[in-house]
């Protein structure tokens, strides 16, 4: 079982070190596993998802994606449209789009991909999603819930090695979590992924792999 992410001894601090955001982080993403990343807020979890995402740089440390180091591994930006995809808490649409129009977004990069495939790609995924009766609604139109299904969806239609959440089911109800459950679930039987998500979810907690505990920036568990 091969290792997508390593972290090793990574630091962060900010107000030039006054405030220390992770103390010495080591850690390894398997493909084929889910992690749940667990603790009270402001105990740096989406600081640790930010900088594993390439949205932040660490003090001291190095991340190695597959081996690699982000100097490593090319241009950043097609680096992060084919390795990673982020489910932000608060969805991050462009509320002037439509939810299709926003996932298909993801795919404009590949010129690889023509426009009738960007769609059928775009359609599908929103279809799994359960939102095929608002393809053409504004983001700015539709529930909170399927704003986040459609970030789901943006996330994942670049078929990336990793998925980081932040609390994707944080503002939800219980129906909508459980298709995101579903959904993430499904995208690991597909091929070797890893999926790591910050969360105070309990049932997010029941279905991971590994329970990654953290306090005060500070790994201070792992367990089944």
């Amino acid at each position: 079982m091969s290792n997508i992410i390593e972290v090793k001894h990574l630091y962060k601090d900010y107000d030039n070190g006054l405030i220390p955001a992770l103390k010495d982080i080591n850690l390894t993403l398997k493909e084929g596993k889910i992690y749940a990343l667990m603790g009270s807020s402001g105990c740096g979890k989406s600081t640790l998802l930010n900088i594993i995402g390439s949205l932040d740089t660490p003090t001291k440390g190095d991340v190695f994606y597959e081996g690699k180091t982000l100097d490593e591994v090319g241009k950043l930006s097609l680096f992060r449209r084919d390795f990673i995809g982020y489910v932000f808490q608060f969805h991050h649409l462009i509320p002037v789009l439509t939810l299709l129009e926003n996932v298909e977004s993801a795919l404009l990069s590949d010129r690889n991909i023509s426009a009738k495939e960007r769609k059928e790609r775009a359609v599908g995924i929103l279809n799994k999603m359960g939102l095929k009766h608002r393809l053409k609604s504004y983001a700015s139109e539709v529930s909170g819930g399927e704003r986040q299904r459609g970030a789901i969806a943006r996330a994942l239609i670049n078929n990336p090695k990793v998925i980081l959440a932040d609390e994707p089911t944080g503002n939800v109800d219980s129906k909508t979590a459980q298709v995101i459950l579903e959904t993430l679930k499904e995208y690991l039987k597909t091929s070797a992924k890893c999926i790591l998500i910050a969360t105070h979810d309990e049932e997010i907690a029941a279905i991971s792999d590994t329970i990654i505990s953290m306090k005060d920036g500070e790994i201070i568990s792992e367990h089944l």
